[in-house]
């Protein structure tokens, strides 16, 4: 249901957004996964909120917008959109997420999942992205922190990973081998183990 929320372009007002709907619901503590961009929301309210997290995971993400090795720059992806539209996007940037590109199992359910959402929302994710930078105040994050990675991932380097995994305290990487950006869908029993 979340596609008919008001979209943001920042991340720390999607935190804000996501910690507020906490407060409301009387949630006051909980495990928090954050997968891609999720991941670097649930970064952002560790930093502000952390006492509530029991355990974190930063699941193939890292501590920058300006992902260093991506695919294309979020700038192309931006222009991507503009020019060519929604599904050719959402066909575009799923194939990267998978080993097997666009003849992935699970291929389809992102294809069909990325056009629900409305351009504004995907362009607002985008400066979102774009904008963010949480590398200085990974040392805050103090909770117990599991980082999952996968090897062929083309959104977020090992670099980032590592960094990740440097200035978080109590952190522990784990590394799926011959999985791209959704190791969920391409190890799922593994990946549900492991978590």
């Amino acid at each position: 249901k979340s596609k008919k929320a008001k979209s943001h372009n920042s991340i720390k007002s999607i935190s804000n957004l996501i910690l507020d709907c906490l407060k409301e619901k009387k949630i006051n503590k909980f495990h928090l996964l954050g997968h891609s961009m999720g991941g670097m929301i649930v970064q952002e309210m560790a930093k502000q909120k952390g006492e509530k997290i029991s355990k974190l995971i930063c699941y193939s993400t890292g501590p920058r917008g300006k992902m260093p090795g991506r695919f294309e720059s979020i700038e192309e992806s931006r222009e991507n959109l503009k020019k060519n539209g929604l599904e050719f996007m959402a066909k575009n940037i799923a194939k990267t997420w998978f080993v097997q590109g666009d003849k992935a199992k699970y291929f389809d359910i992102c294809i069909e999942s990325g056009k629900q959402t409305s351009m504004e929302a995907i362009d607002n994710s985008l400066c979102a992205f774009k904008n963010w930078n949480g590398v200085d105040t990974l040392k805050n994050i103090k909770n117990e922190t599991l980082i999952i990675w996968g090897d062929q991932d083309k959104s977020y380097n090992l670099e980032q990973i590592k960094t990740l995994e440097k200035n978080i305290v109590n952190s522990k990487l784990i590394i799926f081998k011959n999985c791209a950006h959704n190791v969920h869908l391409e190890e799922s029993s593994k990946f549900n183990n492991t978590i």
